[in-house]
């Protein structure tokens, strides 16, 4: 057949795409790779959008938590002290109770870093996985494989909207995301400011906090995409992959540990 019969390229819409992602996420990656162009934004701009939602439906509860949390701190303190408190201080208390029960606080400040990081980690993911594909023979640009981690991001997209629809249908938080549920009971958070728990648990709370079936989701799709994108073997796509994870958790689980440790300082020094 000459080319003036051949079949024009086949295109595929964004809602052929996302739904390529779930049942046929290799196909689907090789298009992208080929003449996936600006379609990225998609479901950079889904997973933006998903991620602040949760944020925006929790804030009434967050806000309500962060009264409790500051009156509870204060009621310590008093007792302590041993005296009542005084008018002005109790005018503190209940500015110090309106500024952490502010939006700013607990809507605008979280869905800013929220879809900063989401950004920053792709940024991240792209870059190491395109140093180590290189590293192990890959052929690929930045470009490639940072639109494959985006498009890859899908499973954590569907994540926000589960956890949107599941506290507006019950009214509640997600106190214990993840697999954290297994080493840490709900609490509400005035009692946690009293009793804070060790830097241990903090720490492995926070990695299990990580741990669902969304991650492993997204750590295959990592995998197809990168034995894709830069033409590794699975076995060198999956060691790359997984050991880009462990590393990014490592790292992440950093301000968890700084945290903790101040966490534990206070507690220890406001002991009676």
């Amino acid at each position: 057949m000459s080319e003036a019969n051949a079949a024009p390229p086949e295109r595929r819409g964004p809602p052929r795409l996302l739904w390529g992602m779930i049942v046929r996420p290799r196909a689907t990656l090789e298009y992208l790779r080929e003449r996936g162009g600006r379609s990225w934004w998609l479901p950079a701009l889904l997973a933006a959008l998903l991620v602040i939602l949760p944020i925006v439906v929790t804030a009434p509860i967050t806000a309500q938590q962060s009264r409790e949390a500051v009156a509870a701190a204060q009621e310590r303190w008093g007792e302590q002290q041993g005296m009542e408190r005084s008018a002005e201080e109790q005018a503190q208390m209940e500015q110090a109770m309106s500024m952490a029960a502010s939006p700013l606080i607990t809507t605008v400040f979280p869905a800013v870093g929220s879809v900063v990081g989401l950004v920053v980690g792709w940024l991240v993911w792209g870059g190491a996985l395109y140093l180590a594909g290189m590293a192990l023979g890959g052929r690929s640009t930045f470009g490639h494989m940072f639109r494959m981690v985006v498009w890859t991001w899908l499973p954590y997209a569907l994540r926000g909207l589960l956890q949107t629809v599941y506290i507006l249908a019950s009214g509640q938080i997600i106190t214990n995301p993840g697999l954290s549920g297994l080493v840490q009971e709900a609490r509400p958070i005035s009692e946690m400011v009293i009793t804070p728990p060790s830097l241990g648990q903090t720490i492995l709370v926070a990695f299990l906090s990580r741990i669902d079936l969304f991650l492993v989701w997204n750590l295959i799709l990592l995998v197809i995409g990168v034995t894709v994108v830069p033409r590794l073997s699975r076995r060198k796509a999956a060691l790359v992959t997984l050991g880009v994870w462990l590393l990014l958790t490592a790292l992440s689980l950093l301000p968890a540990l700084i945290g903790g440790f101040f966490t534990q300082q206070f507690a220890v020094t406001s002991a009676p």
